[in-house]
């Protein structure tokens, strides 16, 4: 009886460690079962460009930690400008975009250019005055990873800090412009993609923070959760005074400060949960972009500046590796594998891409597929116990 009870207890135990990780996986990087990423604002990853940064900052002690702690990418760079063509380059592998309406260019509207501000989805509601609506429309006609996700039987759920409902057609909440938008859907990449703006069970996979601890306690997280607090916890800072942290504490050390607490906090729970705790692993922390110059600034696609021959389009320079200066934070943590890891090789949103389509062994999307576009493999091996 009881050596029945020991082999018993011995094949629980071993069942509640993951599985030893695949390092043989589609260009080094093992196979996975969950990814987390969570997308922060506006910092490089130290101060630089007359900025301040992270990680040589002090309000920010428990990124840092992570950092020490975990695996890190110190040459990881955002693609471009403003925050918007970075977050659709982390989902598609390009920062491109159908302009709807064309509003104050001299392209026709329905033009395909470099997403080159902000504004809204095609699908989008504004609020009515005395908000300020957007004055242009995007729809990008990529394929992106959510679909990719799909058809290979997978799922996915983005994560939203004060986003008003699931699936919200709403592009800011509360109000516009005129009001503390804490929810800005230029943080949000999924509504803009034209594959999911044309199917509505995706469109609803747009939910609420508070979704994400739920699925952590019931084990339904999907296979990737892509996780963006709002701006008042994202280290953007929102300066309006009608916003929790606008007005007088929208300063950047409260702005850093409350993204640091966030990450922690949202780390924490993910690794406290039961989905940790089973199969193979991985959180990503990463800042959209810093303030580092434009990789081709002289971009202007009413005036043939700076496009590919014969096109709209961004020309080759701006993807090329040598013109990138946008040093960003990216973390890697599993619940496996390496821990104090830096992978000095040049990175960028495509990386990310690339070895989160590489995990779940999908195809590689626009310049994830460039031969000069790493993986991230390094920071996700295991040890050599595993």
């Amino acid at each position: 009886m009881r050596t029945c009870l020991f082999g018993l207890v011995a094949i629980l135990a071993l069942s509640a460690r993951p599985p030893a990780a695949r390092a043989d996986g589609r260009d080094g990087v093992p196979e996975l079962d969950h990814v987390f990423v969570i997308v922060l604002e506006n910092h490089n990853s130290f101060t630089s460009f007359g900025s301040n940064g992270i990680l040589d900052n002090p309000m920010a002690p428990k990124i840092t930690e992570l950092a020490k702690t975990y695996n890190v990418a110190p040459n990881y760079h955002g693609v471009w400008h403003p925050s918007l063509p970075n977050y659709v380059a982390m989902i598609t592998g390009d920062w491109t975009g159908t302009d709807v309406v064309g509003t104050g260019h001299l392209y026709p509207a329905g033009s395909t250019v470099g997403v080159s501000d902000d504004d809204s989805p095609s699908v989008a509601i504004d609020y009515g005055p005395p908000a300020n609506a957007s004055s242009h429309r995007w729809r990008v006609n990529l394929p992106s990873l959510a679909g990719q996700l799909i058809e290979a039987g997978k799922d996915w759920r983005a994560y939203l800090q004060n986003i008003p409902e699931s699936g919200t057609h709403l592009a800011n909440w509360p109000g516009d412009n005129n009001d503390g938008k804490l929810y800005a859907v230029k943080h949000n990449p999924f509504p803009y993609v034209a594959e999911i703006q044309d199917d509505p069970k995706q469109f609803a996979k747009q939910v609420p923070l508070e979704q994400l601890f739920s699925d952590l306690g019931t084990r339904k997280v999907p296979e990737l959760s892509y996780i963006v607090p709002d701006q008042c916890r994202d280290m953007h800072g929102l300066g309006n005074p009608l916003a929790p942290c606008g007005g007088a504490s929208d300063t950047d050390d409260n702005d850093v400060k409350r993204g640091d607490d966030e990450t922690s906090w949202l780390v924490n729970a993910i690794m406290g949960s039961p989905v940790w705790h089973q199969g193979r692993n991985a959180i990503f922390v990463v800042f959209d972009e810093g303030n580092g110059p434009l990789t081709c600034p002289d971009y202007d696609p009413d005036h043939g500046a700076g496009t590919a021959p014969g096109s709209l389009l961004p020309a080759a320079g701006c993807y090329d590796p040598a013109n990138f200066n946008d040093r960003v934070v990216l973390i890697a943590i599993t619940n496996y594998g390496v821990k104090g890891v830096q992978d000095a090789r040049f990175q960028s949103h495509y990386s990310l891409l690339k070895t989160i389509e590489a995990a779940f062994d999908l195809s590689y999307l626009g310049h994830a597929a460039d031969q000069t576009t790493n993986t991230l493999a390094p920071l996700l091996a295991p040890t050599h116990r595993e």
